[in-house]
């Protein structure tokens, strides 16, 4: 008989035992992404207000997804997954993050402890030998998969910066994020979100853009809005 664990109870026990760096946090690696429509229903049922969705056509808001790999120069060498919302608050772009998984404690603890965020532990695995497909699943159950991930995609020297926005106690913070590095675009790269995983209201609904990018991201200290 398989025991059932709590996933969000099992990241907060974590949370306690584990050490980990103070912010900022380094990110060197690759990243598989795609951003995309979503039902905007689904989605902003989940939203803490005050934060607001997107509007667009036909019922949908918009969503994104990424599954990324750190080492080189991170500040912590690990896995992880995640999907939300694209905002916006004051001038820059924002995102809010709905979901956030890792393959390390440390990453948890830190990302809970440090910025609030909703981290939680899972399997998280990367394309090797002849498969294309980049997943993150937690206790056997599938939340998201990338496939037709390409051994090599043509790229652009990318910098940009955003903020990830989160609510605490009822108060807007930011994340000052930023990334530099090289980013492409390929329509073989597919996001699949499963209908009855905890993810399900972030799935794809209509057309995706994907691609995947390599190089530096940074996040800072939390800041109230």
């Amino acid at each position: 008989m398989t025991t059932y664990v709590n996933p969000t109870l099992e990241a907060e026990q974590i949370a306690q035992r584990y050490a980990y760096p103070s912010a900022p946090w380094t990110m060197d690696g690759i990243w598989v992404w795609s951003v995309h429509p979503v039902r905007r229903a689904r989605a902003a049922a989940e939203l803490p207000a005050p934060l607001k969705p997107l509007w667009l056509p036909t019922g949908r808001t918009l969503g994104w997804s990424l599954i990324g790999q750190y080492g080189g120069a991170s500040t912590l060498h690990y896995s992880e997954a995640a999907c939300g919302l694209v905002l916006r608050i004051g001038p820059r772009p924002a995102i809010w993050i709905k979901g956030l998984v890792v393959d390390l404690p440390e990453s948890v603890a830190g990302g809970r402890n440090i910025w609030h965020l909703p981290k939680e532990l899972a399997r998280i695995t990367w394309p090797s030998g002849n498969q294309d497909r980049a997943t993150a699943s937690q206790h056997g159950q599938l939340l998201l998969s990338f496939e037709g991930i390409p051994p090599q995609l043509q790229s652009l020297p990318t910098r940009f910066k955003l903020d990830v926005l989160v609510v605490h106690q009822e108060r807007v913070y930011r994340i000052p994020a930023q990334f530099a590095g090289r980013m492409g675009i390929t329509r073989r790269l597919r996001p699949f979100f499963p209908a009855s995983g905890g993810w399900s209201a972030f799935g794809v609904s209509g057309y995706s853009i994907s691609g995947m990018g390599r190089g530096l991201a940074q996040f800072g200290a939390l800041e109230e809005v």
